[in-house]
């Protein structure tokens, strides 16, 4: 509070003031700087819960795989970090932002440079498309060879994911036409899960999930016959995945409040602007994300109960990280009350997904297109009918047309990227593992290094050491 003719006035900011000949002149400046440390700040805790998720990641796909494969698993995940990392550095983040002067971000011309805004989106934005490069693992696990995985990993986060990031997010065309996907249900979950579908189809089935195979042309393999379960190696791995993922979540959604629009300068926030944002979205993102989630547990836990007869810890969990991916695209826009009914059906959906897949022959490993692909879809399309009932909201506007047009889009490009990565691996040979390295388990075939070497037979590990 302050005086002004005798009267107290609230400060509608913090203000500096300093003395100028004839009174107090009053500036917005500290406000403004402070909030610029704390959206550094929040930056920089939003980059590190995302980047938490790949743990998650290691642990939900290691605990539904056999033990053979499990440090394969670990070994990906290391990739996608490592070599994900190198080459988002290179030039992913460039092609992201549509503009050639992040490439070797830091080295080249780092004096014109925001680092605030451009080093923390950077950071931020590097963690989101290490996610969606991690979500085809999932679907091809047991059988992919990782020297196919390593340049998949430098295509997606070089390449595919970083230009329909541009288109989406930051200057293409679906921004300007006002397409709204919050924190990536359909950019990041959507996009990665349709490749995981697409890699699915093409490498074909493990050797023991279907009585045999069947080719339906050069491209795709199909299981045929009777199809058997596999069962993952230790259940309460995967469950504390999934606990990783709904904590890194908060920072995937959440997160995504103060944002923005991508590589837009600092300097054109103001501090009522800045306070505004966080006010309006932060509650209700947060609200949102987690009644989604107890949506997406509650449709997997009674849908699969429904299905299968006894509900089901895997399909439980899954559907809790499902109901976490569809809420991604309206997290800012839903209501708590639509927020749950759209985490419910995607949480429902998940033993349906699982079922159809089976049967048409597709073997998706641990279930990565029910999660990523069929919830990040409806979390797209869910924001464009939220957009029918509410068109704007907290500054929000959104069209069902452009959210439409936006998932055709993403359909035909993720389908093109995924059959020329994964169809031009195939082609070469560097594809899929032999029989016999299937059979023996990748984590010796591939790394020799098994993950619990105290049950590995004698004769397999008399062999490791002839490598």
């Amino acid at each position: 509070m302050f005086r002004r003719g005798g009267k107290a006035e609230a400060l509608p900011y913090i203000y500096l003031r300093y003395f100028v000949k004839g009174g107090w002149f009053v500036v917005d400046v500290l406000a403004r700087d402070i909030l610029l440390i704390v959206y550094g700040l929040w930056l920089i805790i939003t980059g590190i819960l995302v980047f938490l998720m790949q743990a998650g990641f290691a642990f939900l796909e290691s605990g539904q795989v056999r033990s053979k494969n499990a440090t394969h698993v670990y070994m990906k995940i290391c990739a996608n970090i490592g070599i994900g990392t190198l080459v988002w550095w290179l030039f992913g983040f460039a092609i992201f932002c549509g503009n050639w002067n992040y490439c070797l971000l830091g080295v080249l011309d780092p004096v014109n440079i925001d680092m605030l805004n451009v080093y923390g989106h950077w950071f931020t934005m590097w963690g989101f498309c290490l996610v969606s490069c991690a979500i085809t693992s999932g679907s091809i696990a047991e059988r992919f060879s990782f020297k196919a995985y390593l340049i998949y990993v430098v295509l997606y986060c070089g390449f595919m994911y970083p230009f329909f990031g541009w288109m989406a997010w930051s200057a293409g065309p679906l921004t300007r036409w006002g397409y709204v996907d919050y924190a990536g249900s359909v950019v990041v979950h959507f996009q990665g899960g349709l490749t995981a579908l697409i890699a699915a189809m093409i490498v074909g089935p493990r050797i023991e999930k279907y009585a045999r195979t069947s080719k339906k042309s050069w491209l795709f393999e199909f299981g045929r016959g009777e199809c058997y379960t596999i069962p993952g190696h230790n259940v309460s791995q995967m469950i504390l995945g999934v606990f990783l993922l709904c904590v890194s979540f908060y920072g995937f959604n959440v997160g995504s409040v103060v944002l923005g629009a991508l590589c837009e300068p600092t300097a054109h926030a103001t501090a009522r602007g800045m306070i505004t944002v966080l006010v309006n979205d932060l509650p209700t993102t947060t609200i949102n994300v987690t009644m989604s989630m107890a949506g997406g547990i509650l449709g997997a836990l009674f849908g699969g109960w429904l299905i299968n007869k006894k509900p089901d810890p895997l399909t439980t969990g899954n559907g809790a990280i499902a109901g976490m991916v569809s809420v991604c695209a309206g997290a800012g826009f839903f209501h708590p009350g639509f927020a749950i009914i759209v985490g419910i059906v995607s949480g429902a959906i998940i033993p349906l997904v699982v079922k159809s897949l089976d049967k048409i022959g597709i073997d998706d490993t641990v279930g990565t297109c029910g999660v990523h692909c069929t919830a990040g879809a409806i979390g797209g399309i869910a924001t464009g009918v939220m957009g029918l009932i509410r068109p704007a909201y907290h500054g929000i506007t959104c069209d069902i047309g452009i959210q439409a047009l936006g998932f055709i889009i993403c359909i035909g490009y993720a389908c093109l990227c995924a059959i020329i990565i994964f169809g031009g691996l195939k082609v070469v040979g560097l594809g899929r593992v032999s029989e016999e390295e299937e059979t023996m388990g990748l984590d010796i075939s591939e790394h020799m290094t098994p993950t619990y070497p105290e049950f590995v037979s004698g004769g397999v590990m008399g062999g490791m050491r002839g490598f």
